[in-house]
């Protein structure tokens, strides 16, 4: 093999691989800022869902009351789960905290009441549609009063609704980079083979016959750089979730897969895109511009 073969073999591997590692490299970034943003979210949501109310019933009402109340709560669409405390469950759970002996001093008073703990879904955590709700279970008879902490959910919903602005900020400028560094890689390579583009079409060549195989390959590299992409990703996830102990991943596997083969088929998106806008550059260069 002459070494102009070699030399030339290395320029095509070359230009391959950089091409290659390039859109796996931007394709990782982008997974990396969509895994950042849904797990913030999911975190979001689960401090949410853990901020409860508190419905306080009359001392005079019955459990057989308060369990029909408790279903009547439970119908609304915005509650994901509640819990009946009668006066016996919580005067144990004071016991247990201030011991036995701390209502001695009232005699056979007990001040507590019955209550309705009431946690709401993520997703219905807006402050004016639960003091709407709030409002509603208020107006009941048997309720003497409902405890919420509306100020600890707006501070939930503005530090997720300002971290989530910032995340998508840098989301679309890792976005415009990326395409912008695939473009130019794929338009490079491609460039290089401009002379050999016109040769064809001086013989003759179809269109579509000299755009077959730069599509072909293009799409092979984006399916490799979408390939090394998820297995970048995933290793790095993999030595994350190694240093907590036990992680439950049970309700990331669909979101997981999803991402994988959407980095996969982005990559196939981009790198056809972009091959199809550069052969037909080359392919209408002036012929001033041939050695250039």
């Amino acid at each position: 093999m002459s070494d102009n073969k070699k030399y030339s073999k290395y320029r095509l591997f070359t230009a391959n691989f950089s091409t290659v590692l390039s859109i796996a490299l931007v394709l990782s970034l982008l997974a990396f800022v969509f895994l950042f943003s849904f797990h913030l979210w999911y975190l979001s949501n689960q401090v949410k869902e853990s901020v409860s109310f508190t419905v306080y019933l009359n001392s005079s009402t019955s459990q057989e009351q308060a369990l029909n109340i408790e279903k009547e709560i439970k119908k609304n669409k915005v509650v994901k789960s509640t819990k009946y405390n009668s006066v016996e469950d919580i005067t144990k759970i004071m016991n247990n905290d201030f011991g036995a002996e701390h209502l001695d001093v009232l005699g056979d008073y007990n001040p507590y009441m019955p209550t309705i703990e009431v946690h709401l879904k993520a997703e219905n955590m807006k402050v004016a549609q639960i003091k709407q709700f709030i409002r509603t279970i208020e107006s009941k008879s048997d309720v003497e009063m409902v405890d919420y902490r509306d100020e600890l959910i707006n501070n939930i919903n503005v530090a997720y609704y300002n971290t989530s602005g910032i995340v998508i900020i840098i989301f679309l400028c890792l976005l415009f980079i990326s395409v912008t560094l695939i473009n130019h890689t794929i338009a490079l390579t491609i460039r290089n083979k401009k002379l050999l583009i016109r040769s064809m079409q001086l013989v003759g060549a179809k269109p579509s016959f000299i755009r077959r195989p730069f599509l072909i390959k293009g799409l092979w590299l984006g399916f490799i750089g979408g390939i090394l992409a998820d297995i970048f990703t995933s290793g790095v996830m993999l030595g994350i979730y190694s240093h907590i102990t036990k992680p439950d991943l049970q309700p990331f596997y669909r979101t997981y897969v999803f991402l994988g083969l959407a980095i996969i088929v982005l990559g196939v998106v981009l790198s056809l895109l972009f091959s199809y806008i550069a052969v037909i550059r080359n392919m209408n260069l002036k012929n001033y511009k041939l050695y250039n």
